[in-house]
């Protein structure tokens, strides 16, 4: 079935980005989309964004499932409200405003978030961080694609376990209702399922993959990997 979606060749590249993908984001919570979405779509324009998204559902279940007792319920509903928020502000924004700057507006406020994290400013998931980093993430993801640095830059300084798994439940839930959002639009049917099926033996290796590699993600490293990847968003928005 893989060979009449994608040639064999392509389907192993795909699956072999998608396993490095997924071993980043269950070892850091982040990291699938931003390593991914390009290298996919040079090799295939059409595993990207829903494929992706579908396949990679499976990586944030399994962080969160994984890292299960470190959740706290309370918080990823105040998070998984801002981002309800700020996705239909997002679409509304979209429907009525220019796109033009988006992408620069969001790097620069991504990129002044980081600068006063390294300045020592210190960002704790309270309730209000968490429902600004859950709004911002549905806004930026919605006009511009990128979930990631708002709601991840909130777990900075928190424990590795938890930011695995309340990032993991967020970006679950965010990655489904990105992918219901395709679907109403068109954008998601029955080719976009396969493919994200095509994808699945990638993912799997990167969630086996994902256990080992975070045994040795520190709280430190936790920190420069969540800024770097950020900051990474950040100059990918600036060259759209």
């Amino acid at each position: 079935m893989l060979n009449s979606i994608l040639p064999i060749g392509s389907a192993i590249a795909a699956n072999a980005i998608m396993a490095i993908g997924c071993a980043l984001q269950g070892s850091f919570g982040m990291g699938l989309a931003l390593f991914a979405v390009p290298l996919l779509a040079l090799i295939d324009a059409r595993l990207v964004p829903g494929p992706m998204l579908a396949a990679g559902t499976l990586t944030a279940f399994a962080s969160a499932y994984r890292e299960r007792d470190a959740l706290e319920p309370a918080g990823i509903g105040v998070s998984l409200l801002g981002l309800a928020i700020g996705t239909v502000l997002g679409a509304f924004a979209l429907g009525t405003i220019g796109t033009g700057y988006l992408s620069p507006i969001f790097a620069s406020g991504v990129l002044v978030a980081i600068a006063l994290s390294v300045a020592r400013f210190r960002i704790h998931p309270t309730r209000w961080a968490l429902l600004t980093g859950g709004g911002l993430a549905g806004l930026m993801g919605t006009m511009v694609g990128i979930h990631g640095p708002p709601i991840a830059l909130v777990f900075q300084h928190a424990h590795p376990k938890q930011t695995r798994a309340m990032l993991g439940a967020f970006f679950f839930v965010a990655f489904i209702g990105s992918v219901a959002a395709l679907s109403v639009v068109g954008l998601f049917g029955i080719l976009q399922l396969e493919l994200a099926a095509s994808l699945l033996p990638g993912v799997w290796i990167g969630v086996l993959m994902a256990p080992l590699l975070s045994k040795f993600v520190s709280a430190a490293r936790l920190r420069v990997a969540i800024l770097s990847i950020s900051a990474s968003s950040a100059i990918l928005l600036f060259w759209r």
